[in-house]
């Protein structure tokens, strides 16, 4: 399926962000995001957790702990309960994108700001509940010990009659939206999507298709997730998804011969989209213009990559592109043996002889899940700004296929528009254009 905007014209109609925010491995913030990834500084570091121990999973995207901590400060402590680190991140970067969208966005009624969230899958129990009610059984020898180790595991083993209610509310899909709308006061049309990259450009569809419908007149749109969970990380492993880590920080090798997996990761990241006349009246200055996104069944679901360009070659026709006219291309890149083998194949049958230059974010912040186009989007405002792409770090021998692989160096050139590809491991694949805004 896909949303387009049509765009023949600047007007008044256009979606365009005027806020961004986010909340990454790389740290706090789009600069952040854009310096490591210019600069081809991974960050990737050996993974830690309080309460998990693994030699298999070697590197993560974390966070930093300091970050962390800004963002469980940013959510009102009475709703803390209901959340996770990850709807705290999630929360933190919607505020920045907010406060970056200008002081006049505030005057918007709290019954006409949408809000689109795109959340991982957050149903599996944490580990840290169970740590944390062993340790007190162990140490505390009342009956009301006893009492709390038994409800978490009968939680655990579907024992409805002794949930937690805040235990089932963190557990909940909508969770993201729910702590979101209540922090920042959203009363209008909201949406959450579920699972990995294709739920945030599920949002992106609904919130440009809001707008555009008038049925509010400002739209958050966040992403966020954690692959941090034990069951999420033995999932992966056993797929065979995950890097043994044996280089490192330099572990996720995007299109590289020598690849040998993926790098999972955290964080969040929020744009704030609105029509670009409403932007222009309430004096904000617009970053970038959303043209449009799609999303479709993946080479997983047995679909060739001649199909599979129809999907990205239709999005770029709609708006008078083509390959040999887009600026750039910002490839998924997972850096598992099948993914990217199959975004080659992909990638050449769309690009074909164009010259258009291809780079990846992925080998710098790993794989994010729902926050990973929100995060490319991001970084739009940038290379439009610098008219230069960066490398894929760590790329030394990429596929003899003709594509034009940006390596060893950022490659100059005017970038007037970028095309975001996006694969899942559920079996679906996305892509997302945007372009320079236009300016009076």
């Amino acid at each position: 399926m896909s949303t387009d905007i049509p765009t023949t014209n600047p007007s008044d109609d256009a979606i365009v962000v005027t806020g961004i925010g986010a909340v990454l491995p790389t740290g706090r913030g789009p600069q952040a995001l854009w310096s490591a990834w210019r600069e081809a500084q991974p960050a990737l570091s050996p993974y830690r957790d309080p309460y998990v121990r693994t030699r298999k999973i070697t590197h993560f995207g974390h966070v930093p702990d300091e970050l962390q901590q800004q963002s469980r400060e940013s959510v009102p402590h009475k709703l803390r309960k209901f959340g996770t680190p990850f709807t705290f991140n999630a929360v933190l970067a919607a505020q920045d994108a907010m406060d970056a969208a200008g002081e006049g966005w505030q005057s918007i009624p709290e019954e006409r700001r949408g809000l689109y969230v795109a959340q991982d899958d957050s149903t599996e129990l944490s580990a840290a509940a169970f740590h944390k009610a062993l340790d007190k059984a162990r140490s505390d020898p009342s009956a009301q010990a006893g009492v709390d180790l038994q409800r978490l595991v009968a939680e655990a083993f579907g024992n409805a009659a002794t949930f937690n209610p805040f235990t089932v509310i963190r557990a909940l899909n909508n969770n993201t939206l729910a702590l979101i709308s209540i922090a920042q006061r959203f009363r209008g049309d909201c949406a959450a999507f579920v699972q990995d990259a294709g739920a945030a450009l599920g949002a992106l569809q609904r919130a440009a298709f809001t707008l555009r419908q008038g049925l509010c007149d400002t739209a958050l749109v966040v992403g966020a997730g954690s692959f941090n969970e034990p069951l999420k990380l033995a999932a992966q492993y056993r797929a065979g998804h995950l890097s043994a880590g044996g280089r490192g920080g330099a572990a996720l090798r995007s299109f590289d011969a020598e690849r040998d997996g993926t790098v999972l990761a955290e964080g969040a990241v929020a744009l704030v989209l609105e029509r670009a006349g409403d932007a222009a009246r309430r004096g904000a200055r617009p970053l970038v213009e959303i043209l449009g996104a799609a999303l479709r069944p993946a080479v997983d679901s047995g679909i060739g990559p001649s199909t599979l360009a129809e999907g990205p070659r239709g999005l770029l026709a709609a708006h008078g592109l083509t390959p040999d006219t887009l600026g750039a291309v910002l490839a998924d890149g997972k850096g598992t043996v099948h993914h990217d083998a199959a975004e080659a194949e992909l990638l050449r049958a769309l690009l074909k002889d164009s010259g258009v230059p291809v780079a990846s974010l992925r080998p710098v912040t790993g794989t994010l899940g729902a926050a990973g186009p929100l995060a490319e989007l991001a970084l739009a405002p940038a290379l439009f700004e610098a008219d230069e792409l960066p490398p894929i770090a760590h790329l030394r021998t990429p596929p003899d296929d003709g594509t034009d692989f940006v390596m060893g160096t950022p490659r100059k050139r005017r970038i007037d528009s970028v095309l975001s590809l996006h694969s899942t491991f559920n079996g679906f694949a996305g892509a997302a254009l945007v372009q320079r805004p236009h300016t009076p």
